[in-house]
């Protein structure tokens, strides 16, 4: 009949058992109806001489003792709903004895009717509303106590009073039960979530810790939020080499970096990077790392810090270092053959085996300016003679020069030039730089196409275009195009003659000039070149 003896105290009540939380729920109205008496005792003492007040004084006594003596748990669930049932009449019967003097004791019902009422148990609602209504009736009957026509409007208003009470708290127990069950549902909906963070921070500081990769997370103010133990071993190291001046891992006073490039400062800017190399340490054992960045950003997309990733690259720096003097070592040992097969060639020119001294010396040539490309490209400090130059006349030459090639494809080289400035180059290693970019293409232009070339002046930066209709390259490619050595799928299938040197040599000459190269294109769509030098 009922879920819990009172239903906004079941948790205490859960603790105490069944028969404290009975008699807790008895004692308000035995107390109220003490102070009753004893009030009555000293301004209306005619009343205690009334036997039916003094019996209903005696069962008010009699129902707390039951409640303390009776016992509930083996009389089954809900048994207790006899108490306050007994209360209302056992108040009806002190209303009507003690008379109109003492009306108020009829407010005494309140208690057992919130006891009943406040229950999600539609049985228990139910004995809230009729017990007051059946105890306003019985008690005239019980006292022998004829009703007055006066008496019948409180008869009827009292237990309407009773029943919205009685409905009020049971719709409030309702609301209670439906608060908690929402607060239950979200507390174990947040201890999943709570358990599945848990999980997945367990799981990150485990990667964090098992990668061999430095992991740096800072805020928008430079302000350390993550790193994980490599970068903290790295950091350590750093610092007992260079101080905390030159220190690539701590971001150091942001309020006079506004002229710093390290890559912590880049980072707190909200600037992203990839494959920043930072040289640490000299002597014997100096280390390289490539670092990479990237911003963290809030709901709306507003940046609120960044993330650092350092990877030690020494050892490939090494290697590729290696790999250039081992080019640079065989390309010399080459070329000085070579010289002195072209010096005798020429001494030969004349006889009568000319035509095949002319092959000879072709490819002679050939092989030597590939043994100067691949000394140029292993090279880290290029010579510039520079000298200021207009560039329209050393396009036009170099146009020149590629259009006798582009013919025997049948591919037509279109030259526009809008505006011309001196720029201040090297004018030689510019036409080669142009070369290659002409020859590269040419190569992979289909017959009967076109290659464009457009040179644009600024007052800030000249700018040179070269767009052929050839296949065009893959995003993989285009990121690998300045790589040594490297060529594409199609033009190894093809057989497109080539040792992968053009790109890395032109890229080379144009960074040397203080300028940048970059590459468009489209499988399909051909390839777009983009010189930029600055004024």
């Amino acid at each position: 009949m009922g879920e819990t003896v009172f239903l906004p105290l079941a948790d205490y009540f859960g603790r105490t058992g069944i028969r404290r939380a009975v008699v807790l729920c008895q004692v308000p109205l035995t107390l109220t109806a003490t102070l009753i008496v004893s009030l009555a005792a000293l301004f209306y003492p005619a009343v205690l001489t009334n036997p039916m007040f003094s019996l209903v004084i005696v069962l008010h006594i009699v129902l707390l003792a039951a409640c303390i003596l009776l016992p509930w748990k083996r009389l089954g669930p809900g048994s207790f709903l006899v108490i306050p049932v007994v209360d209302c009449v056992v108040v009806a019967l002190m209303r009507e004895a003690a008379g109109p003097v003492l009306s108020v004791v009829g407010l005494l019902m309140t208690f057992p009717v919130i006891w009943l009422s406040v229950s999600t148990s539609k049985t228990r609602v139910a004995l809230a509303v009729l017990a007051p209504l059946a105890a306003t009736i019985v008690a005239p009957v019980i006292t022998g106590e004829e009703v007055q026509r006066p008496e019948l409007i409180r008869m009827v208003v009292f237990p309407v009073i009773m029943a919205g009470l009685a409905l009020t708290g049971h719709a409030v127990a309702r609301g209670l039960v439906a608060h908690r069950e929402t607060t239950r549902r979200k507390d174990l909906e947040l201890f999943g979530l709570h358990e599945i963070t848990k999980d997945r921070g367990q799981l990150l500081d485990t990667v964090l810790e098992t990668i061999n990769v430095g992991v740096w997370v800072m805020d928008s103010h430079g302000n350390e939020i993550l790193t994980n133990r490599r970068l903290r071993a790295d950091r350590s190291w750093a610092e007992e080499r260079t101080g905390q001046a030159s220190n690539p891992f701590i971001i150091g006073n942001r309020e006079n970096s506004n002229g710093d490039t390290s890559p912590a400062v880049l980072a707190a800017r909200g600037v992203s990077f990839t494959n920043r190399l930072v040289r640490i340490g000299s002597g014997e054992a100096p280390r390289t790392f490539s670092i990479a960045a990237r911003p963290l950003l809030d709901e709306a997309d507003r940046p609120r810090g960044s993330v650092l990733a350092f990877t030690e690259v020494s050892a490939l720096v090494k290697a590729q270092t290696v790999r250039d003097k081992f080019v640079g070592t065989v390309s010399h040992e080459l070329r000085t053959p070579l010289t002195s097969i072209l010096g005798y060639l020429e001494l030969l020119g004349d006889g009568s085996n000319a035509k095949f001294i002319d092959v000879i010396e072709r490819n002679a040539r050939r092989l030597l300016s590939l043994v100067n490309d691949l000394l140029m490209v292993a090279s880290k400090d290029l010579e510039l003679r520079r000298m200021p130059t207009y560039l329209a006349p050393l396009i036009q030459d170099s146009v020149k020069q590629a259009r006798s090639e582009a013919a025997v494809h049948n591919i037509k080289i279109s030259l526009r030039i809008d505006g011309d400035t001196a720029v201040d180059v090297d004018s030689g290693q510019l036409s080669k730089a142009v070369d290659q970019l002409l020859s590269n293409a040419i190569k992979f232009s289909p017959p009967n196409s076109q290659v464009s070339v457009n040179l644009q002046g600024t007052d800030t930066a000249v700018v040179l275009t070269i767009r052929d209709e050839g296949v065009g390259m893959t995003e993989q490619e285009q990121e690998e195009a300045f790589m040594k050595f490297f060529r594409a799928d199609h033009a190894i299938d093809t057989a497109i003659p080539g040792a992968g040197l053009g790109l890395p040599l032109s890229k080379a000459i144009v960074e040397a000039h203080g300028g940048t190269i970059c590459l468009e294109s489209r499988p399909g769509n051909g390839t777009t070149v983009k010189l930029i030098l600055p004024n």
